[in-house]
């Protein structure tokens, strides 16, 4: 049965480098930005999976439909847009698994991905409300690679 609930989605970005220590390297991450979008959607279940859905509005993305797929560990991030629209993607985030995937952005060219998934955590109760938290690092080019913690908290409306 599908509900009516509340979202917040909280995204942080942040950059990594490497930074002497001793003779060895350790990694620093550094806040590069943050996200975060509250909004109403709807929650279901089905063959056992969870599916969050919600409509975005605003930032170029006008009438998408994101919809989250929680099941065995692993989260499916896909956007939906309008029919005369270009805008889509279809991601899975499985931790220790690298995902290519293709992402395009609102007048602009389709990007390929490369998203290596270092930790998902799945607090979601049978009802469908608590958190869904994934750690991952996305590549594009072989300049740009950032870590990004996603955050998907579901809650009562």
């Amino acid at each position: 049965m599908k509900k009516n609930v509340n979202l917040r989605i909280t995204s942080n970005q942040y950059i990594e480098e490497l930074k002497p220590s001793g003779e060895a390297f350790r990694r620093e991450m550094e806040l590069e930005d943050t996200t975060e979008i509250r909004t109403e959607g709807t929650v279901y279940s089905r063959n056992d999976a969870t599916y969050i859905v919600y409509k975005e509005d605003g930032q170029g993305f006008e009438d998408v439909r994101t919809l989250f797929k929680v099941k065995d560990g692993s989260l499916r991030i896909r956007k939906y847009a309008p029919v005369d629209s270009d805008e889509s993607m279809d991601m899975t985030l499985s931790p220790g698994t690298l995902n290519i995937t293709k992402f395009q952005l609102p007048q602009s060219s389709v990007l390929r991905l490369e998203v290596y998934t270092n930790k998902l955590v799945d607090d979601l109760d049978e009802e469908g409300y608590g958190k869904v938290s994934v750690d991952y690092k996305i590549r594009f080019d072989r300049f740009f690679s950032r870590r990004n913690i996603l955050e998907i908290e579901v809650m009562p409306s």
